[in-house]
């Protein structure tokens, strides 16, 4: 005989944390606001063929070619032909000790997470559009669990997925540290397991915040606290030496999920 098993899998005190680490993030934000006073003015960073890395204020154009006060207040000028890339101040927030972030462009983050019965690896290409807004796509492999008893036994089952999301990030500032808001939202694309089969695919949400830090190379470290739904329906294989049937679940996974990942610009 068939059993049709309905579960939950849900945490009132992971609510309650995300509702305190939210409160803290927007608590924080005008503090946040007034750390951008640290960045240099029209900061840029010229990659040149000869002379590694010169950062400074960006002063102006002249017929040789782009005209730098670095941080010792020295003027160059950078001649076109030597130089390999430039990022310019409206694409980067540069500081003291030659660290930078982004304000625009394109990124490829790369993030591990785990949570209570979870964990998670997403791979997304994102575009920062201004320094407030960004917005992107990606894919994963997330696996969750949950557990449950029957009369003579307890049983955990894995359900495995491959989902695909888009995904939307507010920015908070503009200062030392990046604080942002997120939201991703996609298609499970759950798959079979030694512990479940006959998976149906489902609805996946996931909310929250985080820092990103700024650093001297391209790669930046970020930091994220979210709220993770996810939805699974199928069967539970049933290995037990007295079971009667395997069983049916269907299940919406809630997990409190702590991300760190790496953000790599152009």
């Amino acid at each position: 005989m068939q059993l049709l098993f309905k579960s939950i899998v849900k945490s009132i005190y992971s609510y309650q944390l995300v509702l305190w680490i939210t409160a803290v993030g927007l608590g924080t934000f005008n503090q946040v606001r007034s750390q951008s006073k640290h960045a240099i003015d029209e900061g840029c960073i010229v990659k040149t063929q000869h002379h590694g890395k010169i950062r400074g204020s960006l002063v102006g154009q002249n017929e040789k070619g782009w005209v730098i006060s670095n941080y010792q207040k020295d003027t160059i000028t950078v001649l076109k032909e030597t130089i390999r890339k430039i990022y310019f101040p409206d694409e980067i927030t540069l500081f003291a000790r030659k660290r930078f972030h982004y304000k625009k462009g394109r990124l490829l983050n790369h993030s591990f997470g785990i949570g209570l019965g979870a964990a998670h690896w997403n791979l997304s290409y994102n575009r920062r559009f201004t320094t407030k807004f960004e917005a992107g796509f990606g894919l994963g492999v997330h696996n969750n669990s949950f557990y449950f008893n029957t009369s003579n036994s307890q049983h955990w089952v894995f359900v495995g997925s491959c989902p695909l999301y888009v995904h939307g990030k507010y920015i908070f500032s503009s200062g030392k540290k990046l604080w942002y808001g997120k939201a991703r939202a996609g298609w499970a694309n759950n798959f079979n397991s030694s512990s479940s089969y006959d998976l149906k695919d489902g609805f996946l949400f996931e909310g929250g915040i985080g820092v990103t830090f700024k650093s001297k190379t391209r790669m930046k470290r970020y930091l994220e606290m979210t709220q993770y739904f996810a939805q699974a329906s199928g069967m539970a294989a049933d290995n037990s030496a007295f079971a009667l049937s395997d069983i049916g679940f269907k299940v919406w996974f809630v997990s409190f999920m702590i991300t760190y990942g790496i953000e790599i610009g152009r």
